[in-house]
């Protein structure tokens, strides 16, 4: 994830300065990737040679906390890859100590800034009453690990649909009442209910082909999101014979088109992988700036973190950073 964090900055109009990682090739190639970027192993000789504004931190979730501590205790502006922490006490003692030192801390939910994302918004009203919300996240990432790392990486994985429910959901995602299932190690089955509204969310390392998406179904019609790629569409609700024979054609037709203008934007901006993540970079560089607003705020971060410790813990989990 490095690599398309300095990208984004880069695109951002920021100048990558230092890159740490305790491998040193990998920091190094890196570094090379990056103009006037100096290779670090240590946070410490990073921060008296490069003297940075902002840090992204894109290493091991059990590194965050500390990371963290030391960089914001430094006067950094942190971005830190999701999950923030290992649980939700040691993000709300970042967000304090951020502070008390009065810079700022976001996590990295860009889902929630992709164009299809943002489309689907914009779209709600013409699907009516909203009636349900799926997420579907079947990966690869997972090939040869252990049967317990599949379990740590379903729960990394629960931040991203946690923080697009919140996102059509405002204020309602602490309300929702969950069920969760775990049929085998890396296997996530969540189900809820909330003001009327069921949700669905399935998170599996085993499952194939590769795919991440969302479907928003409302009492008027569809939407569809594909997350991998950054595109949605709607699918009209229209009930007819008529209807039924075209509608597969219809909304291949209408993927087709959305996956191909979409392509085309990507290309323009330059955005080769992870779709969002240069506009939530933009954004916290402009929170920077100007002292607005961060993208993500405070309180939006910690009821992700609350809520996805309350799942982990529901599941008998004990993951890595809980373990006492």
């Amino acid at each position: 994830m490095g690599r398309w964090h300095a990208h984004a900055a880069e695109k951002a109009g920021a100048r990558v300065v230092g890159v740490v990682d305790v491998d040193t090739d990998a920091a190094s190639r890196l570094s090379n990737r990056c103009n006037a970027a100096v290779p670090f192993v240590h946070i410490e000789q990073m921060l008296v040679r490069s003297n940075p504004t902002v840090v992204h931190i894109c290493s091991p979730k059990i590194s965050h906390y500390s990371i963290a501590q030391t960089l914001i205790s430094s006067g950094c502006n942190l971005l830190i890859e999701k999950p923030m922490t290992c649980t939700a006490q040691e993000t709300k003692s970042l967000f304090e100590l951020a502070a008390a030192y009065r810079v700022y801390v976001n996590p990295v939910h860009q889902f929630a800034f992709q164009d299809g994302v943002l489309k689907a918004r914009r779209l709600l009203p013409r699907i009516g009453r909203l009636v349900d919300i799926s997420a579907v996240v079947a990966s690869a990432g997972g090939v040869g690990l252990p049967a317990n790392q599949l379990d740590e990486l379903a729960a990394d994985v629960l931040p991203h649909p946690l923080s697009l429910i919140q996102l059509f959901l405002p204020g309602q995602l602490s309300e929702i009442s969950w069920r969760t299932i775990s049929p085998a190690h890396g296997e996530l089955r969540i189900l809820g209910e909330v003001s009327g509204v069921t949700l669905s969310l399935l998170i599996s390392f085993n499952a194939r082909p590769s795919t991440n998406y969302l479907v928003i179904r409302g009492t008027h019609g569809t939407i569809w999101v594909n997350l991998f790629h950054g595109y949605s569409f709607v699918e009209s609700g229209e009930v007819s014979r008529h209807r039924k024979l075209v509608g597969p054609f219809l909304r291949s037709f209408k993927e087709c088109g959305s996956a191909a203008s979409n392509l085309v934007y990507r290309f323009i901006r330059n955005e080769p992988a992870y779709p969002g993540l240069q506009r939530l970079v933009r954004s916290f560089y402009e929170t920077i700036r100007t002292n607005v607003l961060p993208p993500i705020s405070r309180s939006d971060s910690l009821e992700i973190a609350h809520v996805r410790d309350e799942l982990v813990s529901s599941l008998g989990w004990v993951l890595e950073g809980q373990r006492t």
